[in-house]
């Protein structure tokens, strides 16, 4: 073959293999120009940068020193490093020659006149481009000098390969297929853009079998069965573990879907020679181009499609996004709006059930419980959204909302002059683990003015045995605030004792279907003796929830379980309700406790 024939395929191959790396110019990855930042300071050096080199252009996405984003290849330094194809490349002095003297950032600021530059390699040995600093003054690298700006290099081409692309099956990760995704969709000409995701089950039990090394044998093997039933027009992505992702920039009907799962389907051979039958749930959203929906929101959609098939049993399945998923994400997205304070997405509010401890004709305390003023669904239970931020990573936000608006209302009551009744308040695990939680809680009480001894946090039991170190630590933090913790729902997760004594609480609540009807049905009073024991044992108060029927009432009564919350007394309130309820509780309170019935205490709250 023809040298320069050989050269120029040699090149092409160079220039689509820099297509896997999705770097964003507008936001240059902080951890690059770290180390950009670090070979300029080491060095010594005016100015430095990475530079990707394509065909007839050098793509700048990370720059120290200078602004610069994109120059022509003839006219850098680096171009000439790849052009060379080694290692290392350096210029002394760029006077000292026409062809380097002539170089824009020669002739022109600033000026710089000593060039060094590594070549930057990717896991498959092709040049990407070059990791350089340059100097205004003349000069030479001592051997210390270049085998750190050497070192340096390599930590560029592993931070490249671990952020935009997996090692593995070569494909995109989900970063860079986003980001082609995203540019893709907005190319000319294109009508439809047809977005998969692919959950392979049975993965997860090769690997454990047949150890690391098969696993990522059989990733490489289903990612090149992917690749060879896409085709040349089509975006491929390893999304971590056994996903992947795929965008189908063509005809994407039920014959070729199908096609796909045939493909998947066929059992993988392991190293040791032994098969494997791998299936995949297989999620497709079809979109008309061109489409305000985001790239990143696609394959959400085509994500969603696939968890919602369920067991996967002998076959593989492809389920599309249709109506009732559009509309998951739709209400999505309107969430996403209330927590980030968008108009027109309604707003959050917060209800609060009183805690009554009925022998003492007092209250004790009053949950907090959050509701979504819709503006087309009207009011949304938390059954509904709850979950839904829990499972796309937005609980955290939702829970400092939450917390935010609750201490809000207190400081409101207390201004009010109204006594002060304990709130306490759920919240979820992803918060729970949270490091920055108690800073958070105590720059809440600070700024409003509260004792800790107002709050109380509640924890499920079956959180008790997710990560109890750092459940732990985060509990004794806020016990340090001065906070009460209180285990929820107990007797229906885990009921793993082990876990309950090692965590300090003050309040044991029983979940109301150990509640209701526990005076009509013997198993029942027996499981709630034994919660009751627990208690005891733990020297913690128990508050009963639930509570609906008289009769329960006085089986409570009989067993000296006073503590209860439920709509015998009283259902959630507004805080204008509980505003009311607290005014009255202040005028009445003494009449009540020389007898009646404490339920008088809520008309008209």
């Amino acid at each position: 073959m023809d040298v320069r024939i050989e050269r120029d395929e040699s090149e092409q191959r160079r220039v689509r293999e820099l297509s896997r790396y999705a770097l964003a110019l507008d936001k240059p990855d902080p951890q690059l120009r770290f180390i950009v930042e670090l070979a300029v300071q080491t060095m010594g050096a005016d100015i430095g940068g990475i530079s990707l080199v394509y065909r007839s252009h050098i793509w700048l996405p990370v720059t120290v020193g200078i602004t610069l984003r994109e120059v022509e290849r003839g006219a850098s330094f680096c171009s000439e490093l790849v052009a060379s194809e080694s290692d290392f490349f350096e210029v002394e002095d760029a006077l000292a020659h026409d062809w380097s003297a002539a170089k824009p950032v020669v002739r022109e600021p600033p000026h710089c006149r000593h060039y060094a530059g590594v070549a930057l390699y990717g896991n498959r040995g092709y040049q990407l481009g070059t990791l350089w600093v340059m100097w205004r003054a003349p000069g030479r690298l001592e051997a210390a000098q270049r085998t750190m700006l050497q070192g340096l290099a390599r930590l560029v081409a592993d931070t490249l390969e671990l952020r935009y692309c997996d090692a593995v099956t070569g494909m995109y990760n989900r970063a860079a297929f986003v980001q082609h995704l995203q540019h893709a969709k907005g190319e000319a000409g294109r009508r439809e853009l047809a977005v998969g995701y692919v959950d392979l089950t049975g993965f997860h039990q090769n690997n454990a079998v047949h150890g690391r090394g098969a696993g990522d044998a059989t990733l490489a093997e289903i990612a090149a069965r992917i690749v060879g039933w896409a085709g040349q027009d089509s975006l491929l992505g390893h999304l971590g573990g056994d996903r992947f992702a795929f965008a189908l920039l063509d005809h994407a009907g039920p014959d070729r879907l199908q096609a796909l799962c045939h493909a998947i389907d066929v059992p993988v051979t392991l190293p040791s020679d032994r098969t494997q039958a791998l299936h995949a749930r297989i999620g497709i959203v079809r979109e008309s181009l061109p489409t305000p929906v985001a790239a990143a929101a696609l394959l959400d959609m085509a994500e969603t499609a696939a968890a919602s098939i369920g067991d996967v049993a002998g076959f593989s399945v492809v389920r599309e996004y249709g109506s009732e998923l559009r509309e998951r994400s739709w209400f999505l997205h309107d969430l996403l709006g209330v927590l980030e304070g968008q108009p027109g997405t309604g707003r959050l509010s917060m209800h609060y059930q009183p805690q009554v401890n009925f022998a003492k004709q007092k209250l004790i305390g009053l949950e907090a419980l959050v509701r979504w003023e819709h503006p087309q669904r009207g009011a949304v239970p938390p059954s509904t959204f709850v979950p839904l931020a829990e499972s796309s990573g937005n609980s955290h936000a939702l829970d400092m909302l939450v917390i935010g608006q609750v201490c809000r209302d207190m400081r409101g009551w207390m201004d009010a002059g109204l006594p002060q009744v304990p709130v306490s308040l759920n919240f979820s695990r992803s918060t729970l683990l949270h490091p920055g939680l108690p800073d958070a809680v105590k720059a809440l009480l600070n700024k409003h003015g509260l004792p800790g001894a107002l709050l109380e946090v509640e924890v499920t039991e079956s959180q008790l045995l997710e990560a109890p170190e750092a459940l732990g630590e985060r509990v004794a933090a806020l016990r340090r605030l001065g906070l009460r913790i209180a285990i929820d729902d107990f007797g229906i997760g885990y009921s793993n004792l082990d876990a309950i004594g090692t965590l300090p609480f003050d309040r044991l609540k029983v979940d109301r279907r150990f509640v209701h009807g526990v005076a009509d049905s013997a198993v029942t009073a027996s499981l709630f003796r034994l919660i009751q024991g627990v208690a005891e044992v733990s020297d913690a108060e128990l508050l009963c929830e639930g509570l609906e029927r008289q009769v329960d009432l006085d089986w409570l009564r009989h067993q000296h379980a006073y503590c209860v919350q439920g709509w015998y007394f009283c259902s959630a309130l507004p805080p204008q309700g509980v505003e009311q309820l607290l005014r009255a509780w202040g005028q009445r309170a003494r009449h009540a406790a020389e007898g009646g019935d404490v339920r008088e205490l809520f008309v008209g709250a």
